[in-house]
């Protein structure tokens, strides 16, 4: 899991005191040097994208493209104090926090000596409770239209208790992003529970996000997630259900379903998987949408069903290199006329909207400092 590795990763490395008479002797260096990680996370592919219908901009297309570039640095400043910097090539203008969007981490950490709390002030993460959320976006081929529209990398405070079982459980207060008439909206409130269950066999995630005290909807705006990953041998089944209502990056009075189900063969070197996708979005008023041919129609309720195929290869073990291939149809072709394209997170997403997707490509993650990253 990588999100999990994130929050988790300065909970154990064992170091000496602070109060130890190495930072007299010079040994701090040598401590930070030990305690640094510089990952590079990349995936470069060939796309095709075919439409049954072109609406406005949404073109058939194929070119070369990244579809993810991640740099980031963490690391160690004592046994508690962590930091946690990550960027992403996108030329993204400045957030509501100031920064560049481009910039998904910049973070301090603390954790106690006992590894029970774990506190987080700066930009990071939203840890959204699905499992669609927890991979690395490198290997997401097409997230379900929840997923693919909620911001989230938001700066704010994170505080998590983490339970000798295997449970961990937090809340966030985090900046919002702006809302649809470019307004900025109050506090984002998040609480989620990552747990462990049948030893490891059954990996449940749950999340609740909302935005108290706006006056731009009628209802409070809210995202449910829900996920569960069942672990059988090599099998991994991954199964989530989320539902949005009235947050940013979603049109107002609309309510946005997604359950995706990802099955996965994870084998030594061979991982394929298949992923079927349900979005369903159903608007409170009938919003219009406009076609190619300056058509409008009105729509109120949206079914779409997506069905991903992928064959990925390892040429070595539990090393982060792999070449892929994807296939991918959807039946509905006007999904992405009932969600705002606000640009936020859409670099490393897929169409939605596109009959037959076709990606094949490299992916390569690894350490500047140790080399190929582990899967």
């Amino acid at each position: 899991m990588y999100k999990r590795q994130i929050i988790c990763v300065f909970c154990s490395v064992n170091v000496f005191s602070q109060d130890d008479d190495g930072f007299k002797k010079g040994k701090y260096f040598n401590f930070i040097k030990e305690n640094i990680s510089i990952p590079i996370n990349f995936r470069m592919d060939y796309t095709y994208v075919d439409y049954e219908k072109n609406f406005g901009d949404y073109q058939t297309d194929q070119r070369f493209q990244f579809s993810d570039f991640l740099v980031q640095v963490e690391g160690l400043l004592t046994k508690n104090i962590g930091y946690n910097f990550r960027f992403v090539f996108n030329s993204s203008p400045p957030d509501i926090s100031g920064i560049s969007a481009d910039v998904q981490y910049a973070n301090i950490t603390y954790t106690t000596t006992n590894k029970r709390w774990f506190f987080q002030a700066g930009k990071g993460f939203l840890n959204v409770g699905t499992v669609e959320q927890e991979y690395d976006p490198n290997d997401v081929y097409i997230y379900g239209v929840v997923g693919n529209n909620l911001g989230v990398y938001k700066t704010g405070v994170t505080a998590q208790y983490n339970s000798k079982n295997g449970q961990s459980v937090g809340i966030q207060v985090l900046n919002s992003s702006l809302d649809s008439i470019g307004k900025q909206n109050n506090f984002e409130y998040n609480a989620y529970w990552y747990g462990s269950l049948v030893k490891g066999k059954v990996l449940p995630f749950m999340s609740a996000t909302t935005i108290l005290g706006t006056n731009t909807t009628s209802v409070t705006p809210y995202v449910i997630n829900l996920g569960v990953q069942w672990v059988f041998d090599r099998m991994k089944i991954d199964t989530d259900y989320s539902v949005a209502h009235n947050m940013p990056n979603f049109y107002q009075n609309t309510t946005y379903t997604s359950v995706p189900v990802k099955i996965l063969f994870d084998g030594d070197h061979f991982k394929p998987a298949f992923k079927y996708i349900y979005n369903k979005v159903k608007a409170d008023d009938p919003l219009i949408i406009q076609d190619n041919e300056q058509n409008f129609t009105a729509i109120s309720e949206l079914d779409s069903h997506t069905f991903e195929l992928a064959l990925q290869y390892y040429p070595i073990k539990n090393k982060n290199l792999r070449v892929h291939l994807m296939g991918a149809y959807t039946t509905d072709q006007q999904l992405s006329q009932l969600t705002p394209n606000t640009g936020n997170n859409s670099f490393s997403r897929s169409h939605l909207d596109s009959q037959i997707q076709v990606i094949a490509g490299i992916r390569i993650g690894f350490d500047v400092l140790k080399g190929l990253s582990n899967l």
